[in-house]
């Protein structure tokens, strides 16, 4: 399998590539963590203040690990609680002086949804397809359309999204037929 190549793009004055990783062992300083969010096979994006449709994302707080940021950062801007969640790669931005900071960047699923805090600075979710995120995304350049492609692909590969056949049939196995005489039967007549 040949590696994917990610585009190095400009953002805010600092150049910024895509580098897949399983794991964020010696990368410091951490500067943000970015969540890729499936919900039936759609994107979860934020309504942010000043920013617009994006990701959930944000900065640790002191004592956090980016696993800890990224599931309070999606509760806070998405209303989101997430089930299994995976490391997908880490944003790597470097400033005119070679200086860089990281941004790991997960991949996961919602288990459900609660209401979004009124102190967040996000105004709502949207539950995309895809194909259609770019038509609403805050900043669509190269390098965030392959991350983008990359996270999806990874999530089907890693997530395997639905309910296998065998859950649905063990779900019917388990459901006792109704009594002829039951009271729901008098309402069908």
């Amino acid at each position: 399998m040949t590696p994917v190549r990610f585009p190095t793009v400009c953002w805010h004055e600092k150049q910024v590539t895509f580098r897949p990783r399983r794991t964020w062992r010696g990368l410091e300083p951490v500067y943000a963590v970015l969540l890729f969010a499936f919900f039936g096979g759609r994107v979860v994006l934020c309504d942010i203040e000043r920013r617009g449709w994006s990701i959930p994302s944000g900065h640790l707080q002191p004592g956090e690990t980016p696993e800890q940021a990224i599931r309070r950062e999606a509760r806070e801007e998405a209303g989101i609680v997430l089930d299994k969640i995976q490391p997908l790669g880490v944003y790597v931005l470097t400033d005119s002086a070679g200086g860089q900071w990281y941004a790991p960047v997960f991949v996961g699923e919602v288990a459900h949804f609660t209401s979004i805090p009124d102190s967040s600075e996000s105004h709502g979710i949207l539950l995309m397809p895809p194909e259609d995120v770019q038509e609403v995304y805050h900043l669509w350049d190269p390098l965030i359309a392959e991350v983008f492609h990359y996270a999806l692909t990874q999530y089907r590969e890693r997530f395997r999204p639905g309910i296998p056949l065998r859950e649905i049939y063990e779900q019917f196995a388990r459901v006792e037929p109704a009594p002829e005489n039951d009271a729901s039967s008098h309402l069908q007549q």
